[in-house]
């Protein structure tokens, strides 16, 4: 489809433009999302909005389109790709961002390039320093373009379409966090398909588990414990992320961990203008440090046909969606 062509996505679906690389997001009233196509010209991404709840909308405009989809994140975009299963043929990429990241549409664009060039299959750009986070792993590193790593997080994950088609059972799994655990353990062949871009750089300006009463949990429910239910429902553990091999910023790669341990001690310089409590930057970020060195990649391919429940559910998936359960 020639560029800036525009397609209809299913019945009554909305009319978006030709891009072969898509940005979802789940979109309450704050969403920052406009900012990511304010530009001088027509963005090299289309841009599906899909609300959970009411907000101003944009102007219309060519790769540009909005749904209402109220509920959960992950449900969300469980019932998205259900019903109009045609996007994951329409695009080579697919990102699904956080409504409350910062981006310029010139990073957004970039970072879709790194897809192809590297021949990845899941990545995700990284954080600034001034962010909140949930793993010390995801800041950006200056020593380098890019780290492969054995996780790619929830909030910011943009999935090469085939990929994403082979991962969407775990959204309907019912679980609002922890899919991302598993997401990347789902092939024989995950080794340098998975990564985080260092060479674009996003803020995620909300504190981690500020919205977890709208995604369902209760007052007093911890993601802890959603994580160890899903991994129990599989069998598996999850000690941490582990960045395992790296492309420097002059295109060179290594496998070396403790020069990548190393050359991450330069994130110890976010302490400076991180907004995470200092008790909790310290944990995560020498987590992470230690993670490089001495833990496991834990990359073995999890069978998402196995196990009582989990079996059960991707079945009861698997009919819905019009295919066989797997053996």
């Amino acid at each position: 489809m020639p560029d800036g062509a525009s397609c209809t996505l299913g019945p009554g679906f909305p009319r978006l433009g030709g891009s072969r690389n898509l940005i979802v997001v789940r979109a309450g009233r704050a969403s920052l999302h406009p900012g990511w196509i304010d530009g001088p010209a027509r963005p090299g991404f289309d841009l599906l909005v899909a609300r959970y709840e009411a907000g101003p909308s944009l102007d219309e405009r060519d790769g540009h389109a909005e749904i209402a989809i109220p509920g959960r994140k992950v449900r969300g975009f469980a019932r998205l790709f259900r019903e109009h299963p045609e996007l994951l043929t329409n695009y080579d990429f697919i990102a699904l961002l956080d409504d409350d990241l910062r981006a310029s549409q010139r990073d957004l664009e970039r970072l879709f390039g790194f897809g192809e060039r590297y021949g990845l299959d899941l990545f995700q750009p990284s954080l600034s320093w001034t962010s909140y986070f949930s793993y010390a792993a995801c800041l950006s590193n200056t020593h380098y373009r890019l780290r492969y790593t054995n996780m790619v997080e929830m909030m910011c994950p943009v999935f090469r379409a085939a990929h994403l088609a082979r991962v969407l059972p775990l959204f309907d799994l019912s679980f609002e966090t922890g899919i991302d655990l598993l997401w990347c353990r789902l092939t024989d062949g995950p080794e340098l398909r998975y990564a985080i871009v260092d060479d674009v750089v996003v803020a995620h300006t909300r504190p981690v588990g500020s919205t977890k009463l709208r995604q369902g949990f209760g007052e007093d429910e911890t993601y802890d414990r959603q994580i160890a239910l899903l991994l129990d429902m599989f069998g598996i553990r999850f000690r941490g992320i582990v960045t395992y091999a790296a492309i420097d910023t002059m295109d060179r790669r290594t496998r070396s961990r403790l020069k990548i341990a190393l050359r991450s001690l330069v994130l110890w310089r976010a302490w400076a203008v991180t907004p995470m409590p200092t008790r909790h930057f310290v944990r995560f970020l020498s987590d992470y440090l230690r993670h490089c060195l001495w833990r496991p990649l834990n990359l073995d391919r999890v069978d998402l046909g196995r196990g009582s429940e989990a079996g059960r559910r991707l079945a009861a998936f698997q009919v819905s969606a019009g295919e066989h359960p797997q053996p």
